[in-house]
């Protein structure tokens, strides 16, 4: 039996979503090894990992811009980096929004409830792909974009 050679991944794209995205991924898949997987695997994890950071990083532009407009923090000036400890909940260890430490231009540092829709499920969907313990400190940057653990 001859194997037909496998599609490259952007011949995939138009399939995404579909019965037959599921079947062909599956039929890739089911050709790799174990190490092959986990490669895989953790590939994924460090790309979704980014794209929640790189929108938790807007969300939090816009709202430290927001508690300063609304007099919720220690200075006028803008924020410049966001700092939040863990928290523990019963399926695991969190960012904690509600105790954010934020770093003024100024060199000020107010800690704040950044609770909002956006910024709480980002940092809940980070958390699920870095798996923060308790004591890590998650730095968003706010001047680069950075997001460090």
């Amino acid at each position: 039996m001859l194997l037909t050679p496998a599609p490259s991944p952007a011949a995939l794209v138009p399939l995404v979503g579909t019965t037959d995205f599921d079947a062909e991924l599956a039929r890739l898949l089911d050709t790799l090894d174990a190490s092959q997987l986990n490669d895989i695997e953790i590939a994924c994890v460090r790309r979704q990992s980014a794209h929640y950071a790189d929108k938790l990083v807007t969300a939090l532009r816009h709202r430290t811009r927001e508690v300063v407009a609304n007099k919720e923090t220690d200075s006028r000036w803008p924020v410049v980096a966001v700092a939040l400890d863990t928290w523990e909940w019963e399926n695991g260890w969190f960012w904690c929004e509600y105790s954010a430490e934020l770093r003024h231009l100024d060199g000020t540092v107010s800690t704040v409830d950044l609770a909002f829709d956006d910024v709480s499920e980002l940092l809940a969907d980070l958390a699920g792909t870095d798996q923060p313990l308790n004591g890590d400190t998650l730095t968003v940057d706010l001047l680069t974009g950075d997001v460090t653990q």
